[in-house]
């Protein structure tokens, strides 16, 4: 959880790295854009369910400013390194990791994540946020793109390929960009896995910290002596109806077989 200093703070930075990173063309559109949709950024999260990442309000911002900054340590070590860094732009960069994620916004008129009303998905699932199925089905990456040429900004072809196939090999679509099988379909830069692994590695950062301070806080204790068989019968009783209306009565009995003797 942040702190509403720190959400503050935050969107501050967000902005302020916007408005230095991109020329006057950009920032006329996008800087309104941020502006209209300033709460809505503000507080949505990075991701639906608690252990994966930067699920709280604030979240989205958060995980978007530490992506910048490990992007531009990764590209001082790709340099280091020997990597041709003159295939692609700071800029180029920059845009990436700030709007690569846009689409989580949702659409325009209408928000990606919902806070979950079922107390059963966020106890058992850990899963804070629901989607929105009153706006289209997209991939994240898509409607960061739609979004951008909605309003009007422009992006180059290393950002589209970029912001595209940001995930890596987590969506199998792009195999195609990442696994080639000549040399003519390989990837002209290494943008598109600078990012990747820019965002894989906020996203793992943002775990720990979520893991960590879960670990911190003081488990309810159990017997000493409990089987696991009695853990397990403790586990199956503490199932809500009234929570999950959908766990069908074809369901439960097959759980209480289970314990019947």
């Amino acid at each position: 959880m942040l702190s509403a200093e720190k959400i503050q703070s935050n969107w501050n930075r967000y902005i302020q790295v916007v408005e230095t990173s991109f020329s006057k063309e950009r920032t006329d559109i996008l800087l309104p854009f941020l502006d209209k949709y300033k709460e809505r950024m503000m507080m949505m999260p990075a991701s639906s369910k608690n252990w994966h990442h930067s699920a709280f309000a604030g979240g989205y911002t958060d995980h978007v400013l530490r992506v910048y900054d490990c992007a531009n340590s990764l590209y001082k070590t790709w340099k280091d390194m020997g990597a041709d860094v003159s295939t692609y732009t700071v800029e180029e960069m920059h845009f990436a990791a700030l709007f690569h994620d846009l689409g989580k916004m949702g659409q325009q008129e209408g928000e990606y994540y919902q806070p979950n009303d079922s107390q059963w998905h966020v106890d058992k699932l850990g899963q804070i946020y629901k989607f929105n199925t009153d706006i289209p089905a997209m991939k994240v990456p898509e409607r960061s793109l739609f979004i951008l040429q909605e309003i009007g900004c422009k992006v180059t072809q290393n950002e589209f390929i970029t912001i595209k196939i940001h995930d890596g090999l987590y969506d199998e679509s792009n195999k195609f960009y990442f696994m080639s099988g000549q040399k003519e379909t390989r990837l002209r830069t290494h943008l598109p896995i600078l990012m990747h692994q820019a965002d894989h590695m906020a996203a793992q950062i943002e775990f720990e910290e979520w893991n960590n301070a879960t670990d911190a806080v003081p488990k309810t204790s159990k017997p000493k002596n409990a089987s696991k068989g009695d853990k397990t019968l403790r586990a199956a009783k503490k199932v809500n109806v009234e929570n999950n209306p959908k766990l069908a009565s074809a369901t439960l009995d097959v759980i209480d077989s289970f314990f019947k003797d």
